[in-house]
């Protein structure tokens, strides 16, 4: 296990230990709303140890994807009714309002999907999409792939490549943007594709 996984193995298993399953589903649940937590780095956790038989990993998994997106879709309406209160305030910055409408003026679904993965992005996104009036269905379909994605990767993968975690985790970390854009790339792609199919066989079933 590599030296940065031990230490957070030592400084979270506490929290889990004590708290259990309230913590995992609050820490990852304010991140939504623009709070920077830990809710990430619990979830690897609270993974590992449901490997080792201390946590039950089919409710770790329920717990981090409703939180994830009940957190997010907080995020989302906290941004469209009280985006000009949080600017007012300085609770968002004029320059991260104007940062966070060009990347999701510029990438929309996509930027979901790609933030979820970045520090500091992945914890104002989803009250830019409100700020941005981003429309509900979209910004629904992009947090249900972006929270589906997440909960694969850092809940369910902890599990399945625990003896290959330390290679795997130093290539993340060295290479996590480039590895996001690709991801995002290949989900647009794919997400593009199906939309064109389903359009076609709407399209058939008219002229019939």
């Amino acid at each position: 296990m590599p030296e940065a996984l031990q230490h957070i193995m030592a400084e979270m298993t506490p929290w889990l230990q004590q708290y259990g399953y309230f913590i995992l589903a609050l820490a990852i649940a304010i991140e939504g709303v623009g709070i920077p937590a830990p809710g990430q780095s619990l979830l690897i956790v609270a993974s590992l140890l449901a490997a080792a038989g201390q946590m039950s990993l089919p409710l770790v998994l329920i717990v981090a994807g409703s939180s994830a997106f009940i957190g997010n879709s907080l995020g989302y309406f906290l941004g469209i009714k009280f985006g000009d209160v949080l600017i007012k305030k300085g609770w968002v910055k004029e320059s991260t309002e104007a940062k966070l409408h060009g990347f999701i003026g510029k990438y929309g679904l996509a930027a979901l999907l790609l933030s979820r993965f970045i520090e500091g992005l992945k914890q104002t996104i989803f009250i830019g999409c409100g700020m941005a009036k981003m429309s509900l269905n979209k910004f629904l379909l992009g947090n249900t792939l972006a929270t589906g994605l997440w909960l694969t990767l850092f809940g369910l993968g902890p599990v399945l490549i625990r003896d290959e975690l330390t290679p795997i985790l130093a290539f993340y970390h060295h290479h996590q943007h480039l590895f996001w854009l690709i991801i995002t790339v290949i989900g647009t792609i794919s997400l593009v594709i199906f939309t064109l199919i389903l359009r076609r066989r709407q399209s058939h079933q008219v002229d019939e």
